[in-house]
């Protein structure tokens, strides 16, 4: 089956293909926080049991339980969490890519789709502008809409070419300055896992930032490295 274009005429050539205008929440907390964070693009909520998951909402996010069960329908659910939804796709909301007053986090090429969605879960929650991804790896793959827990929908998550974002390129970089200050408008660049950051934003970097490590650790998974860095660095957090 075909998949209809993007919803944002400008993604052009940056996205890597089409993607269906719809994803699947999986579990509970991912239809938790799209009905939190952009309620009115939450579709299809299934559960397993209305006892359980009204129990399940009532613990541990009442202030969505009413929405979760009013549009809720039994049906066979896969999750162990006995609630799925269907969401659609946002507006892309390409802004913060030109100013912003919050840290935006540019992923550049990452490869775990898993270590990318734990990225999202941290800038979410540490009040960043937004997530971009370069490279080839679909920002809402099922497996990176999986690791953000459904935080997709707090804030901007979009992909992106280097030439597209603009402002104080601070990369993470081990030889950086651990004592630099990070800016609110800054972007703040993480490598890949493997590669690091490319030489089209290292050439473009403005400040090289360094976290603080004990002797012989030489690195940090990609979403431990942005979250030390976001809470290191927004001391308004």
């Amino acid at each position: 089956m075909a998949h209809p274009a993007p919803r944002d005429e400008h993604q052009g050539a940056a996205l890597a293909g089409w993607r269906p205008m719809t994803v699947s929440l999986e579990g509970f907390h991912a239809v938790k926080h799209a009905l939190r964070f952009a309620p009115d693009l939450v579709l299809d909520v299934r559960v397993r049991s209305y006892d359980a998951a009204r129990l399940l909402a009532g613990r541990l996010a009442p202030d969505v339980a009413d929405a979760l069960l009013d549009r809720a329908r039994l049906a066979e659910v896969e999750h162990h969490t006995g609630v799925e939804a269907t969401g659609e796709l946002p507006l892309q909301d390409r802004a913060v890519l030109r100013a912003r007053s919050r840290p935006l986090v540019l992923l550049d090429a990452p490869r775990s789709p898993g270590n990318a969605g734990a990225v999202v879960r941290v800038a979410a929650a540490a009040g960043a502008s937004g997530v971009a991804l370069t490279g080839t790896l679909d920002p809402w793959h099922p497996s990176v809409l999986r690791g953000s827990a459904g935080l997709h929908y707090a804030l901007p998550v979009l992909q992106v070419s280097p030439a597209e974002v603009t402002g104080p390129l601070v990369l993470l970089d081990a030889d950086g300055d651990p004592r630099a200050r990070l800016p609110a408008d800054a972007v703040l660049v993480v490598g890949s896992e493997r590669a690091g950051v490319g030489a089209e934003l290292r050439d473009r970097a403005d400040l090289l930032l360094a976290l603080p490590m004990r002797p012989g650790v030489s690195s940090l998974n990609l979403a431990t490295a942005t979250a030390a860095a976001l809470y290191r660095w927004l001391p308004e957090v």
